[in-house]
C-alpha cells in the first residue's frame, strides 16, 4: 500500500478495507468519522434537511443542501455516494455535497441508497432510478425543485450510478458530473496497475466490488452496472468528467468521454495530475483537491444557471 492510503486508513483507525469481509462493518462506522478528519470545512450553505423518499423495497434516506438566498425553487443536483456500492452514506459525503451546493449554488439532494452485499444489483441502481424520479416528479414541489434545471452527479460508484440514471432518464435533465467514475465492472485486469496498487483502488479491490455487487461477469455487462457498455449515447445531457492520474479508474473515464463526444454529446474531461482516486475527499489533506473540487461544482452551476 502507498504511503498515502497508510495515513488514510491509519487515520481511520483500520488497515486496508477489502482485506476480509470482516472489515465491512468497521469501515462503514469508520467513513462517518472521516470527513472532519480528512476534508476542508466547506463553505456555508442556507440549511440541510433529512428526509424520507419512497424507494422501491420501503422509504430512502436523503439530504436536502440549500444554497444560501434560495429562492422557492431552484436547479437541482441529486448526487450519488462512492463506495465500491458497499461503503458510504450521507455522513460520508455531507462535506462533499455541501461544497457542490454552496460554489454551484444549487440545491443537492443526496441519497442513501441500499449496499450491497447485502443489497446486490439491481438494488442500488433502482433506489437512484426511483430518487430521480421522485425528485422530478412527486417530490419537486416539495424540495423545491426547477424541473428544468436538473442535474445528476456522483463519485466512484455513485459517478457510475450517475452516468447510468442519466442514460435512462436522457431529456429530463441537463448535466451530468461524474467524479472519477466507476463505469464498468466486467473487466478488472489492469495493464501496468503496479504503480496505482494501493491508492484506494486496485484490481484486487474492483474483483472484490464486483463479486459483492454484481455477483458475476455477465452481470457486470448490464448497462445498468457498466455505463460503458451503453451502445445508444444520443441526446445525453452534457458532461464533465473528472479523472486522476493514481486511479486505475481513469482510461474508463476517458473512453466515456470521447464516447460521448463521438455520438454528439459535449463531454469535458479533467485530469488531476499525481492525485488518487477520491481526491474529492481529500480536502484537507491535499489542498490542491479542493481547487479541483470547487471547479467542478463550478462547472455544475454554470450548466444549471438560468
Amino acid at each position: 500500500m502507498s504511503d498515502f492510503g497508510k495515513e488514510f486508513w491509519t487515520k481511520l483507525g483500520m488497515s486496508d478495507p477489502f482485506a476480509s469481509d470482516a472489515m465491512i462493518a468497521r469501515v462503514r462506522d469508520g467513513m462517518g468519522k472521516a470527513p472532519e478528519l480528512i476534508e476542508a470545512t466547506p463553505p456555508a450553505i442556507l440549511d440541510t434537511h433529512d428526509l424520507d423518499i419512497p424507494g422501491p423495497a420501503g422509504p430512502l434516506k436523503a439530504r436536502l443542501y440549500r444554497p444560501e438566498h434560495a429562492h422557492e425553487t431552484g436547479p437541482l443536483c441529486v448526487f450519488f455516494h462512492g463506495g465500491g456500492y458497499v461503503f458510504g452514506d450521507l455522513d460520508s459525503h455531507d462535506r462533499v455535497c455541501r461544497r457542490l451546493c454552496a460554489i454551484a449554488n444549487v440545491r443537492v439532494l443526496a441519497i442513501a441508497y441500499r449496499l450491497a452485499p447485502e443489497n446486490p444489483f439491481p438494488a442500488a441502481y433502482d433506489d437512484c432510478l426511483a430518487a430521480f424520479d421522485w425528485a422530478v416528479g412527486q417530490g419537486a414541489a416539495r424540495i423545491g425543485a426547477d424541473t428544468t434545471r436538473v442535474a445528476v452527479a456522483g463519485d466512484s460508484a455513485g459517478g457510475g450510478l450517475a452516468a447510468a440514471v442519466a442514460q435512462a432518464r436522457r431529456g429530463q435533465l441537463r448535466f451530468q458530473l461524474l467524479i472519477y467514475p466507476l463505469l464498468q465492472l466486467a473487466e478488472v485486469r489492469k495493464d501496468k496497475l503496479k504503480a496505482f496498487e494501493g491508492h484506494f483502488v486496485s484490481a484486487k479491490s474492483l474483483n472484490w466490488i464486483r463479486d459483492n455487487y454484481a455477483g458475476s461477469t455477465e452481470t457486470a455487462r448490464d448497462p445498468r452496472v457498466s455505463p460503458l457498455f451503453c451502445t445508444d449515447l444520443a441526446g445525453l445531457p452534457p458532461a464533465y468528467i473528472a479523472v486522476a492520474e493514481y486511479d486505475p479508474l481513469k482510461d474508463e473515464g476517458a473512453a466515456y468521454a470521447d464516447m460521448l463526444s463521438a455520438a454528439g454529446v459535449r463531454a469535458e474531461l479533467h485530469f488531476a495530475k499525481a492525485l488518487p482516486h477520491g481526491y474529492f475527499n481529500f480536502t484537507r489533506m491535499l489542498p490542491v483537491a479542493k481547487k479541483l473540487a470547487d471547479k467542478a461544482a463550478d462547472a455544475l452551476g454554470r450548466a444549471l444557471a438560468d
